[in-house]
């Protein structure tokens, strides 16, 4: 057991039921409901051998497809989209637990084959994959998808010339349809057109850039120390969800946000750690989990203080949504067994 890797991740939790508490006090109950089932996946994670669970990735791909697909006619979610299955209290989005089910399966892809083998058939996965997430719609998960899939490709070795041609490939499938997606959806080039304002200092503070504009208030109201938890927050939509960052520290203060940013440093360095330890798709595994949790932080982070445009990406072990917090608590679960398997094969040869 990793006990960096375990004492950030609860810490990061702390920090969730403060940030939710400020922004949220009466979703308390259900966010410590959902810190228990975070922590349950996180168990399952120590637990599951990811040997079994590479094995097996090709088929977890193909129920999560098959989940992906379900919800987008069985679905339910506000404004008419669909991307949650509602279990009494608990929604769960089958997106979330793509990102960890794409990187067994990349991993045990490249494991098998190697990284010199041809890649337009787990690359046409990766699209599905991420097809199906556009059209629920998620703008912003489906990016996160591909983008955390090339990022594997790429440090995986693959070479650059099959890389450059499956993008170019799957650019030139998607062009004739661009046009269609964004039009029917709007808000995906609402979106980028409020933040390209919002930089130009040309948007209008009531409406496009009102979400940022009171995040950076809350920060900037939060000073050294905080207001502490029952500080008045000021009226900041998805305060308790995909901004918390900013509830955080309004509560917690700079010094607050910077342990927050620390926790998510140390959670990156051990998972480098483990993946140089690790050789194979084991080693690809730690890696995919680390970027996973890492990556998506520093997108909600910078979409909080105003360095990208708003995305709806929950912040990792912290935010409070159910699905992410459980696949965030079992993608640690998953890390701390592979350290406990790193830390066996180092002591191996000296046992006997």
């Amino acid at each position: 057991m990793d006990p960096i890797l375990l004492l950030s991740s609860l810490l990061l939790m702390a920090f969730g039921l403060i940030g939710v508490g400020v922004a949220e006090p009466g979703l308390l109950p259900n966010h410590l409901l959902r810190i228990a089932v975070a922590l349950a996946a996180l168990v399952l994670g120590l637990l599951l051998p990811p040997e079994r669970l590479l094995r097996h990735a090709r088929l977890l791909l193909l129920v999560i497809l098959g989940l992906l697909l379900v919800v987008l006619f069985m679905g339910d979610g506000p404004g008419g989209v669909r991307r949650w299955f509602y279990l009494g209290p608990l929604a769960f989005q089958p997106s979330e637990l793509a990102k960890v089910v794409l990187v067994y399966y990349l991993a045990s892809f490249v494991g098998r084959k190697g990284n010199d083998y041809p890649i337009a058939g787990a690359a046409a996965l990766v699209g599905l994959t991420a097809g199906l997430v556009l059209v629920e719609p998620d703008f912003a998960t489906a990016l996160f998808l591909v983008t955390l899939a090339g990022l594997l490709f790429i440090l995986a070795g693959v070479p650059w010339r099959r890389l450059i041609m499956v993008s170019l490939a799957g650019g030139i499938a998607l062009a004739p349809f661009s046009g269609i997606y964004l039009a029917r959806f709007r808000y995906v080039s609402e979106r980028f057109a409020s933040f390209l304002d919002y930089l130009q200092g040309e948007a209008n503070p009531a409406q496009t850039a009102y979400q940022v504009l009171q995040a950076q208030k809350a920060l900037i109201l939060a000073g050294l120390f905080g207001q502490g938890p029952s500080g008045n927050l000021p009226h900041l939509p998805e305060a308790h969800n995909d901004m918390v960052f900013a509830s955080v520290v309004f509560a917690t203060g700079w010094l607050g946000g910077f342990m927050v940013l620390l926790l998510y440093f140390l959670i990156f360095a051990r998972g480098l750690s483990l993946a140089l330890r690790l050789s194979g798709p084991l080693g690809l595994v730690a890696l995919g989990l680390t970027l996973y949790l890492t990556l998506q932080a520093a997108l909600n982070i910078g979409v909080t203080v105003g360095f990208l445009p708003v995305t709806g990406v929950p912040l990792p072990l912290v935010s409070y949504g159910g699905s992410s917090l459980l696949v965030s608590g079992f993608a640690v679960g998953v890390m701390m067994r592979l350290a406990r398997e790193a830390s066996r094969k180092e002591v191996g040869p000296w046992s006997s």
